[in-house]
């Protein structure tokens, strides 16, 4: 049923390498304008996305229309699992995506044309374990499930690296989607479980469980986890298109911060598989953050681990990160930042 962690590995490089040969790149990059128009009206603007709260600006601003006021449409497409996120985005199945921020740089350490322009969601790395299972430290040799090659991975990895262990110590069990590693932990096929909110709250209520961390820490307050990354083409001739799309999350996590309730009434059920009960208890613990200029280096600094867990195995350029647009909406549009919580103070 399970899959181990070195199979996996492999086949993260080899699916995603497969899919960014130098033929197929050239391909893509020439017909990536087929949805453009001269102006936004009429222009549909497809998004992959997870299913965590740190989506959440996506999936309001998708149903509530927030898009239309600058004349174009966001869909969330249909993205089987996580892992395919990246592969949509790198393979120019979609202009953009909401993706955890590692998953964007596996990606793009193998040749992806995409940038990371903002954020979306902040914290919300949550690993619960039995209740039996009160440190990181009593994980040895017990089973650990998460998403491969995810934010949700690596803060696993970066815990037990604190306390003096490797996954050497424990067995990853990688699996597929939210529910189906939900069900894992809660029917007790794994010992832990590193998951994103609403999900987490679910698997702690569930089993009394304890939450062993969620990432606060050790990343400190306000750490990133899923991104709005875009294609470099999109970005190199339809600037003022992304600045609207960063405006439009800019007034999701306005609308969100202020009316959590009707936010999870929007999107309840059809993003997100859980009770509303668990996904009002969550909202505090993966809010929306566009604004996280103030995290470039913590996220360069995430690729180490990677590194050491054989996901990649050269370093990011400086181009990963390019926040220059969203300077430009902070500063042509300050009323949309100033009225944000979460956001780049210093």
């Amino acid at each position: 049923m399970f899959r181990s962690s070195t199979s996996r590995r492999r086949f993260l490089g080899m699916s995603l390498g497969a899919a960014l040969t130098p033929a197929m790149l050239s391909v893509l990059s020439s017909c990536s304008g087929a949805n453009k128009s001269a102006s936004h009206g009429g222009r549909e603007i497809k998004f992959a996305h997870g299913a965590g709260l740190c989506n959440m600006p996506l999936f309001y601003s998708a149903e509530k229309q927030l898009f239309s006021q600058y004349g174009f449409t966001g869909t969330a497409a249909l993205t089987p699992m996580p892992a395919d996120v990246a592969i949509q985005l790198a393979t120019g199945q979609v202009e953009m995506a909401v993706i955890p921020f590692t998953n964007a740089i596996a990606a793009y350490t193998q040749g992806a044309s995409f940038q990371i322009v903002a954020g979306s969601g902040v914290e919300g790395l949550i690993v619960v374990a039995k209740p039996e299972i009160q440190t990181f430290a009593d994980l040895k040799g017990k089973k650990v499930a998460t998403f491969q090659a995810d934010t949700l991975d690596v803060v696993v990895y970066d815990y037990l690296k604190k306390e003096g262990l490797t996954y050497d110590d424990v067995e990853m069990v990688y699996l597929g989607d939210s529910t189906e590693l939900l069900n894992a932990y809660v029917a007790g096929q794994v010992d832990a479980v590193s998951h994103i909110e609403p999900y987490a709250t679910k698997a702690k209520t569930s089993t009394n469980g304890n939450i062993l961390g969620d990432g606060t820490d050790i990343y400190g307050a306000g750490y990133p986890d899923c991104v709005l990354a875009v294609r470099n083409e999109v970005i190199e001739a339809e600037p003022e298109v992304v600045k609207d799309v960063i405006r439009v999350f800019f007034e999701a996590q306005y609308q969100i911060e202020n009316n959590f309730e009707e936010a999870a009434q929007t999107t309840i059920d059809k993003y997100y598989k859980t009770d509303m009960e668990s996904l009002l208890a969550a909202a505090q613990a993966q809010p929306p953050g566009v604004d996280i200029r103030s995290q470039r280096d913590f996220m360069y600094s995430r690729a180490q681990s990677m590194k050491e867990l054989n996901y990649i195995n050269s370093d990011l350029d400086d181009n990963f990160v390019n926040f220059a647009l969203l300077e430009d909406v902070i500063a042509e549009s300050p009323e949309l930042w100033e009225r944000v919580k979460v956001k780049t103070t210093a």
